[in-house]
């Protein structure tokens, strides 16, 4: 019969391995956005795809040291400890937070949420757009004509979101941006290759102001041409938004964590995260989440005041909302 001392070694091995495995795993974010991507496209790509999961390296790894502590075996922990902190902290720049806000302050309130293109059933999201609680502006993605028509025959709907901007395809690629303040200038870029995606772009009336919005949701990572596609459409999007002046927001699936090279990208483009990183995919039963691939990002202009998943759409992912201030 096994003594307890032999059990306590065979559980003490175990959890270290896993935890220098989770540490392992971290590492590949910083070793991913270091590698030459014209040189070594494949070799980042598979470091990019190991990268993304930089929440379950944390989790997992946070319970093997765990039980590491629980056992005593802990003098060395302070290495993979080091390395899951350090690696899941390294983030593009994120909004400042609205340090006091004052009662008259207007806040523009931002969401955006993939719908699924399985998703028969919008009754969530309609009940979501009828309450208190739903954004200013929503960036809707997988956007079908099934949709389209739940929300064009529902006049509560139409009543609250009168400004639209809608693109459905059959595809997971279609897109709508819906608003309860004036779009402007409104924009359907179309794919100009086979690795490129529909856009959005429009000029959002708020507060007497003019904020350039853009709708994207770039192709996920099946392959490396497709992930420097990706890259390549935040990139573009940014530059866009930064060269329009003023405020500018960019929100969407973007397929894309901020562990890997596109938001960084991006943030060299002047544009930052709105929100931390929140995971919104899968989505499984309704809680368990583990990838943040929905984003908002915005240019420099705007103060954070909260960021935060919405409600349960009955889709794959969770919608993100997050609360902006004009500085």
């Amino acid at each position: 019969m096994p003594t307890r001392s032999t059990v306590s070694r065979f559980i003490s091995a175990r959890a270290q391995w896993l935890a220098w495995l989770c540490a392992l795993g971290a590492l590949t974010a910083p070793v991913s956005r270091m590698l030459p991507i014209d040189q070594m496209p494949m070799l980042q790509w598979l470091a990019e795809l190991a990268a993304h999961w930089q929440w379950l390296y944390a989790a997992v790894g946070a319970v093997a040291l765990g039980v590491l502590l629980a056992l005593r075996r802990a003098w060395w922990q302070v290495l993979p400890a080091l390395v899951l902190t350090m690696c899941f902290l390294w983030q593009p720049a994120i909004l400042t937070q609205a340090s006091a806000r004052p009662a008259d302050a207007p806040v523009l309130t931002l969401g955006t949420a993939n719908l699924n293109l399985a998703t028969r059933d919008f009754t969530p999201l309609a009940q979501w757009l009828e309450s208190a609680d739903a954004p200013d502006v929503l960036v809707l993605v997988e956007y079908t004509q099934l949709a389209h028509a739940a929300l064009a025959h529902n006049p509560a709907i139409a009543a609250r979101y009168p400004h639209r901007l809608t693109a459905p395809q059959p595809d997971p690629f279609g897109l709508a941006i819906v608003s309860r303040y004036p779009l402007n200038d409104a924009q359907v870029l179309h794919p100009r290759t086979e690795h490129d995606t529909l856009r959005l772009r429009a000029t959002l009336t708020w507060n007497d102001r003019q904020v350039h919005l853009s709708a994207l949701h770039p192709m996920p990572p099946l392959s490396s041409a497709f992930s420097r596609a990706r890259d390549q459409a935040l990139q573009d999007e940014a530059r866009h938004l930064a060269q329009a002046g003023g405020l500018g927001l960019m929100a969407g699936d973007l397929n894309t964590t901020p562990w890997a090279r596109g938001l960084w990208g991006a943030e060299q483009a002047q544009m930052r995260r709105a929100g931390p990183a929140l995971p919104t995919w899968p989505n499984a039963w309704g809680w368990l989440s583990v990838l943040p691939l929905d984003h908002v990002l915005a240019s420099p202009g705007w103060l954070r005041v909260d960021a935060s998943t919405g409600p349960n759409l009955g889709s794959d992912h969770l919608p993100v909302v997050v609360r902006l201030m004009a500085q």
